[in-house]
């Protein structure tokens, strides 16, 4: 590759990155711009998902959840359980209202990318790029330091969000 066209490459990266945090917090995805900065960003693929009974794929979830009924609009409840079950410790119940910071928090990865946490209080956990609940619950029992969340002895409920973008998070108290 030429010089020019590698100076003309780094420039066009430089500008795309830093359009990135100009963007506007309410685009569903963050728009074509910010998925792509994403995926730079994060480049961390879906891990297969190992736990069965599969619950709605997250984009079905998404688009049927009303996190104001006090249900677990993902499923997320029967996966964690069955799995603080496995390790001896009780189940948790889904809290609306730590789901309710959990999509903010999502939001603010969204504008700002993966590690910005608006956290209540609580035990959080956060990921980017998973397919479906199954997926980011594999990928969490996978990485020591969320797991440890996952199987806090200490907690008592928990909410999750999925979106805006492909980010997810967890909250626990």
């Amino acid at each position: 590759m030429g010089t020019t066209i590698r100076q003309t490459a780094m420039a066009l990266i430089l500008l795309l990155v830093a359009m990135a945090g100009a963007l506007p917090a309410q685009e569903p995805g963050c728009g074509p711009l910010g998925r792509f900065l994403g995926r730079i960003r994060h480049p961390h693929g879906a891990t297969p998902a190992t736990y069965a009974p599969a619950p709605l794929s997250s984009t079905q979830a998404a688009a049927d959840c009303d996190c104001s009924g006090g249900s677990d609009p993902y499923g997320f409840a029967a996966i964690l359980n069955r799995i603080r079950a496995s390790a001896g410790l009780h189940p948790l119940a889904y809290d609306p209202e730590l789901s309710s910071w959990a999509s903010r928090n999502n939001a603010v990865q969204c504008r700002r990318g993966i590690g910005h946490h608006v956290n209540p209080s609580c035990v959080q956990n956060c990921g980017w790029n998973y397919s479906d609940v199954n997926s980011v619950a594999q990928g969490w029992m996978d990485s020591p330091g969320h797991r440890q969340n996952l199987l806090s002895p200490s907690v008592s409920r928990f909410g999750l969000a999925f979106g805006p973008g492909q980010y997810w998070t967890f909250n626990a108290r």
